[in-house]
């Protein structure tokens, strides 16, 4: 019988499109500029500082175009950004079946104001989780021990309880330290394979 009780998935990137690298690849169709420097730019050195507080949301869309020199507003890179979002739909069905056996979770380290306007988008995240915890709200980096403890003390967990997914394999580095188990989304039909491994 699984251990797990707890599993956790990725809001951008596993149960929504991909966020970030969706983005970077449709300002690169754009503007011919290679897709890492876009990525190293807008995703790990601007919205990283905006997810730990350390810069606005409206500064993490206004020091990338700058820096970049994008032929857009960041209103416009902001608008690119939304629009791209989707349901994953085979990832949010198989949630959904998870559900009925353990506690489902999705964790994000959004700014409060990109959440919200997806919370409002797709009004069935709110719904079909246990929670979505957004690690921005109480101060926290995403893949981080502190997390870890808070999710298990929110949870009544051991970290060997947890199940985490996500699409950025640096967020499964320090989960898989403290003995959490982890899988590493790469398509559906992987992450479905990997995650039966464990349940």
């Amino acid at each position: 019988m699984s251990k797990i009780k707890l599993i956790v998935l990725d809001g951008y990137g596993i149960i929504l499109s991909r966020g970030y690298p969706d983005t970077v690849e449709m300002i690169a169709r754009k503007t011919k500029m290679p897709e890492k420097i876009l990525f190293e730019v807008i995703y790990k050195k601007y919205f990283n500082q905006a997810a730990l507080r350390k810069i606005t949301q409206k500064q993490a869309w206004q020091l990338p175009v700058k820096e970049l020199k994008l032929p857009m507003s960041w209103q416009a890179l902001r608008k690119i950004h939304m629009d791209l979002f989707r349901i994953n739909q085979p990832a949010y069905a198989l949630a959904q079946k998870l559900r009925k056996n353990f506690k489902t979770i999705i964790l994000s380290k959004n700014t409060r104001s990109q959440l919200s306007d997806t919370k409002k988008k797709f009004p069935q995240l709110a719904k079909g989780f246990d929670d979505v915890i957004n690690t921005w709200e109480y101060n926290l980096p995403k893949a981080s021990k502190q997390t870890i403890n808070f999710l298990g003390r929110r949870f009544k967990v051991k970290p060997g309880e947890i199940l985490f997914a996500d699409d950025q394999r640096d967020n499964l580095v320090e989960p898989k330290k403290l003995g959490v188990k982890t899988v590493y989304y790469k398509n559906f039909k992987q992450f479905k394979k990997e995650l039966s491994q464990y349940l």
